[in-house]
């Protein structure tokens, strides 16, 4: 291979079609397509990074859908690549799970380049989309400018995390008063409700509460669950699944290849409409035991036969496996019970049903001592939420750990220390004594982002380069679970956007801590002459809007934050 010589000596600006150029210090962006297992990989290239001198690194992401793969990079200065040099391939597993991967060139010289990730396994070679890099000669230093946006300390009220609104409060919703406002609508349903007939799903009764719960300013999250008044629909058990009654549920052979096959169908019919839509938070990997909770605590007498019903190990591997096979891009959650160390090795969050629970049923046993912090020591699991969501559900509710004299301050910060994102109180009133320190969880769990600081360029002409050079900081104990982008605008003083820019930061790797970001975009031509407010905010995963809240001052009424200003000149 050929490699081009001082490629990148004096540079100032790096254009990255279609609209921006990045000089990252924490890489970004997130894999692109759909993964199935088996297939050829999925490949995304990414913007270029880490450039100094005549230095830079390509970036991409590679999902090797379940086979060992190699991936490289290929470069040129022919645009299409119709001849090109490449990086030796490296080898990068056989995961599920979208992977950041990168190559580094050196002794590379000024021009327009082009590069693109590629990977190959068993099935198949996939190339990814063409980049184009531009670098324009040097020219004197442009003048900068560096802003402190002012802290805030108000509670934030963010998508994907907080408080859930179990089904709408069943239709008694606690005013704001006695619950705080929530943005995750979660809701268990039945097999029975989701197809009462054989290949017949109710997917009306899903779309519509996706809409309610935009209207409430909330995405939804949902379990399946196969055990639960009955909740295997009878047509199913007609086809020779036995099961065994108990009490007002029905428990079914989990073994049973019929209840298997029909428990698939549903699992990637449901996966088929739902993965990746913004209306979806998360999905619990539920549908098996008891509630969905992998357990047999609902069978009393019957447990030994419960027990016999409960999917063996292969099985629960297999159900498992269903969920991260028809629900792509969809975050999952797999409940305390189940197979939680392989759920959490292929991407998953995990979630506990009886959290705060320190003796409410014998003094010898409770949730949180015996149940959840022995599997947080599993450095699998414990380190979940660094790519899955932890989510837990109150056992009782908040007023019964009051009434038993439980510690709040004990319990809320384990939530912390185990990374929580959502809790789900089950809609009924926190104790008016607790509302404080409540607040001051809310303050804490998940993501909390605050601009430390900005420096950019003061001034600049429409075609010029504009340095954006940020520190951020994210004071939660979570990152996001969403690939929502970072966004710069300028805007005029009679409300007008002249420019938007598209950061390709990865947020998804945002985790507690601080984030160094340097980029450089390119004023749009035509952008007339005048002074502009610099805006930034995070968007919806469609970049149609604002939506996330930032821990600084100054948010307008569209959740976009004015943090300086910028001068175009003729």
């Amino acid at each position: 291979m050929t490699r081009r010589s001082s490629f990148w000596r004096n540079v100032f600006a790096l254009i990255f079609l279609p609209t921006i150029c990045i000089f990252l210090t924490t890489c970004g962006g997130g894999g692109g397509g759909t993964s199935s297992t088996g297939s050829p990989p999925v490949v995304t290239s990414l913007a270029a990074t880490n450039i100094s001198g005549n230095s830079v690194v390509m970036n991409g992401t590679v999902i090797p859908n379940g086979l060992q793969t190699q991936y490289w990079f290929e470069y040129g200065t022919d645009s299409m690549l119709s001849t090109f040099d490449n990086t030796a391939p490296q080898s990068i597993g056989s995961g599920t799970n979208g992977l950041q991967v990168a190559g580094t060139l050196t002794g590379l010289s000024a021009g327009t380049y082009f590069f693109r990730a590629a990977a190959s396994n068993g099935s198949g070679t996939t190339i990814g989309t063409i980049l184009s890099v531009v670098i324009n000669p040097a020219g004197p230093p442009p003048t900068t400018v560096t802003v402190r946006p002012v802290e805030t300390s108000d509670i934030l009220y963010n998508p994907g995390m907080g408080f859930a609104d179990f089904h709408f409060g069943w239709g008694h919703p606690p005013p704001p008063s006695e619950y705080p406002p929530q943005t995750v609508a979660y809701f268990r349903w039945t097999w029975d409700e989701l197809e009462p007939s054989e290949g017949q799903y109710n997917f009306g009764l899903v779309d519509s509460l996706i809409q309610q719960a935009k209207a409430k300013g909330e995405t939804l999250a949902f379990r399946i669950m196969s055990v639960y008044e009955g909740s295997t629909p009878k047509w199913v058990r007609d086809k020779g699944v036995d099961s065994v009654t108990v009490g007002s549920d029905i428990f079914p052979d989990h073994n049973n290849p019929v209840f298997l096959d029909y428990q698939e169908r549903l699992v990637k019919a449901f996966g088929n409409r739902y993965a990746g839509t913004p209306g979806i938070d998360h999905v619990d990997i539920g549908s098996v035991g008891c509630w969905g909770e992998w357990n047999t605590a609902c069978c009393g007498s019957s447990e030994a036969l419960c027990t016999q019903y409960l999917p063996t190990d292969q099985n629960k591997i297999r159900i498992t496996d269903w969920y991260f096979q028809y629900f792509p891009g969809t975050p999952l959650v797999m409940l305390h019970g189940g197979p939680v160390e392989y759920a959490a090795s292929k991407g998953a969050g995990w979630r506990g049903d009886c959290f705060g629970d320190y003796g409410m049923f014998v003094p010898t046993w409770n949730h949180m001592e015996n149940a959840y912090e022995p599997i947080v020591q599993i450095p699998v699991v414990g380190n979940a939420w660094k790519a899955g969501p932890v989510q837990f559900e109150v056992c009782g509710v908040m007023q019964d750990w009051y009434d038993l004299g439980f510690d709040i301050d004990r319990i809320l910060q384990k939530g912390l220390d185990w990374h929580m994102t959502v809790l789900n109180a089950k809609s009924s009133p926190v104790p008016a004594a607790w509302r404080p320190k409540i607040d001051t969880f809310l303050k804490k769990l998940g993501y909390r982002f605050v601009l430390r600081e900005l420096t950019h360029t003061g001034e600049a002409r429409p075609g010029e380069a504009l340095l954006l050079r940020s520190q951020w900081e994210n004071k939660g104990v979570a990152p996001i679970y969403h690939p929502w982008p970072l966004a710069y605008r300028l805007r005029s003083s009679a409300d007008l956007v002249v420019a938007t820019w598209r950061s390709a930061a990865n947020l998804l790797s945002w985790q507690p801590g601080l984030h160094d970001l340097e980029e450089v975009v390119t004023v749009p031509a035509g952008v007339p002459a005048a002074t502009y407010s610099l805006d930034v905010a995070i968007l919806t995963e469609d970049a149609k809007s604002a939506h996330v809240e930032l821990a600084i001052g100054g948010k307008r009424p569209d959740k976009w934050y004015p943090v300086s200003e910028v001068r175009i000149k003729n």
